[in-house]
């Protein structure tokens, strides 16, 4: 039992090593791309002059919160940018998971993506934008 407990450990311990430290999946690029057109781009591709436009997301993953400056952000967002809170791979996934409970009062009416391999395909295409 010790044994199959040892060689899992290091299966593990591997795995996250190679993956970059974390479990989260790598994420394909054009089910990405499928995703941020089905439940991003009417708001984060914007018409010129949209007063309802959602901040572009090239460059988000490393980006501080609320950093697009033509932007006007909740005061949800700039409690976050306040407490210097920057755009990773791992909050991107629990915020897309559910944008009104990762960040009680935004204005954001998106519910969120519940599947966690969707939720690594946008983030790969997402960092395929820088």
């Amino acid at each position: 039992m010790r044994a199959i407990l040892r060689h899992s450990a290091r299966a593990i311990f591997v795995f996250l090593t190679l993956s970059g430290g974390t479990a989260f999946g790598a994420g394909n690029i054009d089910k990405g791309e499928a995703a941020f057109r089905q439940y991003c781009a009417q708001c984060h591709i914007p018409l010129p002059g949209d007063p309802l436009a959602a901040p572009k997301l090239d460059g988000v993953v490393g980006r501080p919160v609320a950093a697009v400056s033509d932007y006007r952000y909740s005061d949800a967002f700039l409690a976050r940018k306040a407490e210097a809170m920057v755009w990773t791979e791992e909050n991107l996934r629990d915020f897309i998971r559910g944008p009104r409970e990762y960040i009680p009062g935004t204005v954001m009416q998106f519910v969120g993506i519940k599947r966690g391999s969707m939720r690594d395909d946008l983030i790969a295409y997402l960092k395929s934008l820088d």
